[in-house]
């Protein structure tokens, strides 16, 4: 990666590896491996945290704590690993939803939406059927993340492993609260019912056959004369406010295997957005969380200050700041592309 104004914007996944923090939540239903980064500690204090992980395993995944809720909203997204496959999950999942406890079941890439305060959770992988398992990931509109526990099966142990010693200055990965009333999940609790279906939508790939009511999601993106390039992928899935129950936060999923230039048009191809954005660029092999398999291009700055990426990268993008063009140089393995960006549209203005 090139040096230089901008490589403070440039983070590295492995970053965020900590064996403690997967000691808490290390359950057999859980990932198998992820990192976690957040705006207090690792995205430039950006209103956002998010995961990107690997899953092989079935069950609960947080036994006993569950359901749970944040103060701020989040999109959970579960997504397959196959690149020539979009619609496949390669599992089967059971997540719980609101006060009603109520029972849903899905197994195919799908995003379960969150408002702040809303009861979420267990989440249950009921099945995997793909030989490499599935991947998952958070995306939290609070750079702090704050989880409160609800569940009646936390033990003492597992609470004072969720916090830090006292007086040992170390912060928390997760800050955990844990409700007074406690609530109890079993078939004699839960309901079956469609009252919260509005809240798990399917990813379906849409960025290459946006309607009109579409178009004005994307800004400039959509003029004439800006189409892909050639090392766009043809199964993006771009998800706006509007499709994910009016939460400030739209985000963009895919899985690249071809080289070349992402978007083509007029000019240098350098954009702005009046929101902050968080770019991922994260490998798709499940025995190497750190292994990209691909070499990325991508300009920064009014510059255009070129840095290489060639290991799983998140690149901080604040309000205003002009960022790309993006070229895949070379690809040796598909690797997988998440936008997050903080505002219900993905207002885009190109300046050169």
């Amino acid at each position: 990666m090139a040096t230089g104004k901008y490589e403070h914007l440039f983070k590295p996944l492995k970053m965020a590896e900590m064996p403690g923090q997967a000691q808490i939540f290390k359950n057999t239903g859980n990932a198998d491996v992820n990192r976690w980064l957040n705006g207090r500690d690792h995205l430039e204090g950006a209103e956002l945290n998010f995961s990107w992980g690997f899953y092989t395993g079935l069950g609960d995944w947080h036994p006993g704590m569950d359901p749970h809720t944040h103060p701020y909203p989040e999109c959970l997204v579960f997504v397959g690993l196959d690149p020539d496959r979009p619609e496949y999950l390669g599992a089967k999942i059971q997540y719980c939803l609101g006060k009603e406890l109520e029972i849903h079941t899905f197994d195919k890439p799908s995003v379960v939406i969150a408002p702040a305060g809303f009861l979420h959770c267990p989440s249950v992988t009921l099945d995997v059927t793909s030989p490499i398992g599935y991947s998952f990931f958070i995306i939290s509109l609070g750079a702090d993340p704050t989880t409160r526990w609800l569940g009646d099966g936390i033990s003492e142990e597992q609470m004072k492993r969720m916090q830090p010693e006292p007086g040992s200055g170390i912060k928390s990965p997760m800050n955990s609260s844990f409700g007074k009333k406690r609530i109890h999940i079993s078939e004699e609790t839960v309901t079956h019912g469609h009252v919260n279906d509005r809240f798990i939508k399917p990813l379906i790939p849409n960025m290459l056959t946006l309607t009109e009511g579409d178009k004005i999601q994307y800004g400039e993106m959509v003029q004439g004369g800006r189409k892909p390039g050639p090392g766009m992928t043809e199964s993006a899935v771009w998800m706006f406010g509007k499709d994910l129950e009016g939460i400030d936060v739209n985000f963009c999923w895919g899985i690249q295997k071809r080289p070349g230039l992402w978007l083509r048009g007029p000019g240098k191809g350098a954009h702005i957005h009046p929101h902050d954005e968080v770019l991922l660029f994260a490998g798709t092999d499940p025995s190497d969380i750190d292994y990209l398999g691909a070499e990325i291009q991508i300009d920064m700055g009014p510059e255009h200050e070129r840095h290489i990426i060639d290991k799983p990268t998140a690149v901080v993008c604040p309000a205003g700041l002009p960022h790309n063009p993006i070229v895949t140089r070379w690809v040796d393995k598909p690797f997988g592309f998440l936008l997050m960006s903080l505002g219900a549209r993905h207002e885009t203005t190109y300046v050169d």
